[in-house]
């Protein structure tokens, strides 16, 4: 093959090469969604205005008003609005506004998009407002009606009361248990230690099982109430603090403001809200108890327990539970308030700490 006919057929070949290269994927500017791909920030001809609120800030219950604008002009498109992942309006030309009532909403932060696909690009944009509760937390105090022994080495962890018994899971790892107490003498008449690896967390009672967190793990667990034998585990994403149920999901905290809602079948979330008062956020959210409509919370490292509406986020009451363990009974590794259990058949509140010697049922008294 002479010199010519060598060039015409590395020629060839690299047309061929090159031509079958597939094309390289812009992949840190687009995001592919089939047909539709979104556009970067500084390609995005979307803007989106919120109303200012009248005060220094919005409040639950606002009426808001929601503004889409288009560079050059809406022409025939529509713009979907939602609100926290979830549609709430259709935008056009004619209609660009939308009021949103927050009655709808919950505290804390709420995330506003709107959303255009025009010649199969996708646009979108978002903004973050908070929301704080439009009303002032009642305050309590409490009274003593009983006081009952504790296990003082129980770190505790998750607590909840039921057909006469308390059942309480304590931390640390190495340590943690799962048992089930007699009330009135604070013996443990049934119990089981969790995997030494795992500092265990805030439990509850769901379709006769008790599902537990753990707090650095992403674990949770799924035994049976009556034996305690382990049935079940799942794997979450964050820390687990605190849980509780209503019957029908149940509600996780993680030490921050956050409570998410979880479907108790998958625990899969199925929503998040902020607990916020009217003055700002509650944190350290801990462990939690639902009572009459409500949620419980202790407040890590603080002598108070925070009441807030699980389908607003609203705060709604604080209770002041200042020296309820009197000062000589502190030892050097006595800890911090934590544990709330609920006696529904009796309208009875209990509440206990980490290596307490003591546990109290209490009685809220208005201040």
């Amino acid at each position: 093959m002479n010199r010519i006919n060598i060039s015409l057929t590395i020629l060839v070949s690299l047309f061929f090469l090159y031509a079958c290269k597939p094309e390289k994927k812009d992949t840190e500017n687009k995001k592919n969604t089939g047909s539709e791909n979104i556009i970067p920030k500084e390609q995005n001809i979307l803007n989106l205005t919120i109303e200012k609120p009248n005060k220094d800030k919005y409040f639950w219950g606002d009426k808001i008003n929601i503004t889409a604008e288009i560079t050059g002009g809406f022409n025939e498109d529509t713009v979907i609005l939602s609100v926290n992942d979830k549609d709430i309006a259709l935008l056009t030309k004619n209609n660009a506004s939308f009021v949103w009532n927050t009655q709808n909403a919950h505290t804390g932060q709420n995330i506003i998009e709107i959303e255009l696909t025009r010649d199969k690009q996708r646009y979108r944009k978002q903004k973050v407002i908070i929301l704080f509760s439009d009303v002032k937390p009642e305050e309590f105090t409490y009274k003593i009606k009983n006081i009952y022994k504790h296990d003082v080495n129980a770190y505790t962890q998750g607590l909840f009361y039921h057909n006469g018994y308390l059942y309480e899971a304590t931390g640390l790892k190495g340590e943690s248990t799962v048992r089930k107490v007699k009330l009135e003498t604070g013996e443990v008449v049934q119990s089981f230690a969790i995997p030494k690896d795992v500092f265990g967390e805030g439990i509850t009672l769901y379709d006769n099982k008790i599902i537990q967190l753990s707090w650095e793990a992403g674990r949770g667990f799924v035994y049976d109430f009556n034996t305690f034998k382990r049935l079940n585990e799942f794997l979450y994403s964050g820390e687990g603090w605190g849980l509780c149920t209503d019957g029908r999901h149940l509600f996780m905290t993680n030490g921050s403001p956050e409570v998410k809602v979880l479907e108790p079948q998958t625990f899969s979330v199925v929503n998040t809200f902020e607990v916020y008062d009217n003055e700002g956020p509650v944190k350290y959210l801990n462990e939690l108890e639902y009572i009459n409509g409500s949620i419980y919370a202790n407040i890590y490292q603080y002598e108070k327990i925070v009441k807030f509406d699980p389908k607003t986020g609203k705060v709604i009451a604080y209770i002041d539970l200042s020296h309820i363990l009197p000062m000589n009974d502190y030892k050097t590794d006595t800890d911090v308030l934590n544990g709330i259990a609920y006696d529904k058949e009796n309208d009875r509140i209990f509440v206990t700490g980490k290596k307490w010697p003591k546990l109290f049922e209490i009685e809220l008294i208005k201040k």
